[in-house]
């Protein structure tokens, strides 16, 4: 099973987790907070800068997708409508990232 965690204070990513959510009608993939223990232990020491605020991070084997890269692997792996955005994971973090930083700036509830 691939894991999803995700900080459950940010309007933003509770909106992406709710319709990724939604499109997985064939439960693949396990949703868990940030702030949950179970993320507590998987991200402890070196990794602890995974449960940064206003994240979310992918699990899929031993890839780690973070922020705007998680998201759109998901879309992709998702089908549908939105696979072809998904397709953007391929581009790296630090030229994505800051649109997903953006988004989950202004975003409210």
């Amino acid at each position: 099973m691939k894991r999803v965690f995700y900080d459950d204070s940010c309007p933003f990513c509770v909106k992406v987790v709710n319709r990724l959510k939604k499109m997985d009608k064939k439960n693949h993939y396990t949703f868990s907070s940030l702030n949950g223990t179970k993320a507590k232990t998987l991200f402890a020491g070196n990794y602890g800068f995974l449960r940064k605020k206003k994240s979310i991070v992918f699990l899929e084997g031993k890839r780690v997708w973070v922020r705007a890269n998680a998201v759109l692997r998901l879309l992709w792996l998702s089908g549908g409508k939105l696979k072809y955005l998904g397709a953007l994971f391929v581009i790296p973090g630090f030229l994505i990232n800051p649109f997903y930083r953006l988004f989950a700036l202004f975003v409210r509830k």
